[in-house]
């Protein structure tokens, strides 16, 4: 019978089409469950900031993005979480410190965002450090935060690099010259920020500088080039 038709030419064997051009019901069938509801069969995203929390979705910007036309109250978290909040309290034992240690890994995304806008310093030092960037960002807007503890955050090589890029480009940092001199001598501050700010730096630290080798050495160079023509005078 197969004979009978492939002499006719009404039956071709698989091997000339081609497998691969039989449509898979799979696919049919994904496609017409595509049809009749859009957007219902496409793998979930994963969304830590919801709409329930009075977040918005932070798929535009990616996990990193800040929200920061987020309303955040300062009375409503000291109600859930004073030992957080308050800055009177300025020793701590090391059991308070491991409580805060687990009470903080118990948090959700953001919960952490929350608290990092309004937490004490103790608690800022603890979410500057989280892996996530947007809640070490937080802690930044913090305006419980003084140019020494800033100054601290500026001279730390095991933050992430837009933590010290972020304390680079606030201009009422900069005006504090320590945390300039850390900036630019810190190994994680982009280069064209550091090389930007390198001739507003006292003779000393540009000599420093020229011989640090933790730092680029187009950084030295470049402050070694400063450094030298007044040096000479």
């Amino acid at each position: 019978m197969a004979d009978e038709l492939i002499r006719k030419g009404e039956w071709q064997p698989l091997r000339q089409i081609g497998i691969d051009t039989l449509p898979d019901p799979r696919e049919a069938k994904e496609e017409k469950a595509a049809a009749s509801a859009p957007g219902m069969i496409d793998e979930p995203q994963e969304n830590e900031l919801t709409e329930k929390d009075g977040w918005q979705t932070l798929q535009a910007g990616g996990e990193d993005a800040s929200p920061d036309n987020l309303e955040v109250k300062e009375e409503d978290l000291m109600k859930s979480f004073p030992e957080m909040i308050d800055e009177a309290q300025e020793n701590y034992t090391d059991e308070q410190r491991q409580n805060l240690h687990n009470k903080i890994n118990g948090m959700s995304t953001p919960e952490k965002f929350r608290l990092a806008i309004f937490a004490n310093r103790e608690v800022r030092s603890k979410l500057i450090h989280d892996p996530k960037k947007m809640i070490a960002l937080a802690v930044l807007k913090n305006q419980k935060m003084n140019e020494s503890e800033v100054l601290q955050y500026a001279q730390r090589k095991d933050l992430p690099e837009d933590v010290i890029s972020t304390i680079a480009k606030e201009h009422k940092w900069q005006k504090h010259y320590p945390i300039k001199f850390a900036v630019v001598s810190n190994p994680k501050t982009p280069l064209a920020t550091a090389l930007n700010l390198l001739p507003q730096l006292h003779d000393r630290d540009l000599r420093a500088l020229s011989r640090d080798q933790n730092v680029a050495s187009v950084l030295r160079r470049k402050a070694h080039e400063i450094y030298s023509p007044k040096k000479g005078k």
